[in-house]
């Protein structure tokens, strides 16, 4: 008789667990179409329920980590940041348990979880969990020259520019002989200068002259020491073409030549001299790219991606030289102005001449 009842008990109980599983079953479907439509509270609340009815479930905690992401992926309100935190936990949870629960794990698993938890945790904009998993991944790989520039746009993230300037140059002394080191690092120092998107101006005019004239040295200084590791690192030279001509526009000078000072002569001389070092740049990339010059019937036929569409030097080689004069003549101006020595009188030579 006992083992009878024992056997009744055991066929209820295991019709009961099918019949629990079944309910489970339906719920994940009912929550994957709620999924499908977007409706992705309701597909939490399903899986919830299939979670409750048969816990050991591995794929459900899937679907409920992907649900919970998305919300937290499209949310844009500060204001609801609490729910938004929650659902991240969630989502956090689900993945890590649905990971732990696979019986063969691969690689690719672990990638995926690893993904959606970066993906979750920028979103929800948790700085210091992401910037302990990218330093943890640094002390770990040292020499992992990427993850520089990881840890450095993380900490921009986190408003914490000191920081995200010091990794810049700290690749650069970890890696000294990286073109993409001094590069990385040359279009952080560059980015002052651009300008405002609603400024008819091509530079940027919150800066004084001397700022930008800085940084366009620092910039040169920078992507010329990329061009001395690889002379063919065409970007550097697609850089270096910018900050000259970023020099160019903030030497300052007048348009009266009589009536300008010796150094904003002399500075009409170096912006020349920028531009000319500009249109260089530009030329070391067309001949890195082997591209021969365009001729006006390749331009009119539309075929510039095939030859290199750059204009004539601005500079030719009998200004270069007149320039190299007057700027020696100029120099020596100023020297003279600096020790004393008056200037020759004009007027006086014009007059002598007359007698």
């Amino acid at each position: 008789m006992r083992s009878f009842v024992f056997g009744v008990a055991v066929s209820a109980l295991l019709a009961l667990g099918g019949c629990t599983k079944i309910e489970a079953r339906d719920l994940i479907r009912e929550g994957n179409a709620f999924y499908r439509d977007g409706r992705y509270r309701d597909a939490i609340e399903a899986y919830s329920k299939a979670i409750e009815l048969e816990p050991s479930g591995v794929t459900v905690f899937w679907n409920r980590a992907c649900a919970a992401e998305s919300i937290v992926l499209k949310s844009k309100d500060r204001e609801d940041a609490k729910a938004r935190k929650d659902f991240a936990d969630m989502a956090l949870a689900d993945f890590k348990t649905w990971h732990d629960r696979l019986e063969a794990p691969t690689p690719e698993d672990a990638e995926q979880a690893h993904n959606h938890r970066l993906a979750i945790l920028d979103a929800d904009e948790r700085c210091d969990d992401l910037l302990t998993y990218w330093l943890d991944k640094h002390n770990k790989n040292p020499s992992e020259e990427a993850l520089y520039s990881t840890i450095a746009r993380q900490y921009d993230k986190c408003n914490r520019t000191k920081e995200a300037d010091e990794w810049f140059e700290k690749r650069t002394q970890d890696f000294p002989e990286s073109v993409r080191a001094y590069h990385s690092l040359a279009i952080r120092r560059f980015e002052p200068l651009f300008p405002d998107p609603e400024s008819p101006l091509p530079f940027n005019s919150n800066m004084s002259e001397s700022e930008r004239i800085e940084i366009a040295n620092s910039v040169i200084a920078l992507l010329d020491k990329a061009t001395l590791i690889d002379a063919k690192f065409r970007d550097a030279y697609i850089w270096k073409s910018m900050a000259y001509t970023q020099r160019a526009l903030a030497r300052r000078f007048g348009d009266d030549v009589e009536n300008q000072t010796p150094e904003e002569n002399l500075n009409r001389i170096f912006a020349r001299e920028d531009s000319l070092l500009a249109w260089k740049q530009q030329k070391a990339v067309c001949d890195i790219d082997s591209l021969p010059e365009c001729t006006s019937e390749a331009l009119a036929a539309g075929a510039a991606g095939s030859c290199c569409p750059l204009p004539p030097p601005p500079l030719s080689a009998e200004e270069q030289a007149a320039d190299a004069e007057l700027k020696r003549q100029i120099e020596q101006q100023i020297a003279d102005l600096a020790a004393g020595i008056a200037p020759p009188d004009p007027k006086k030579k014009k007059g002598k001449g007359k007698r």
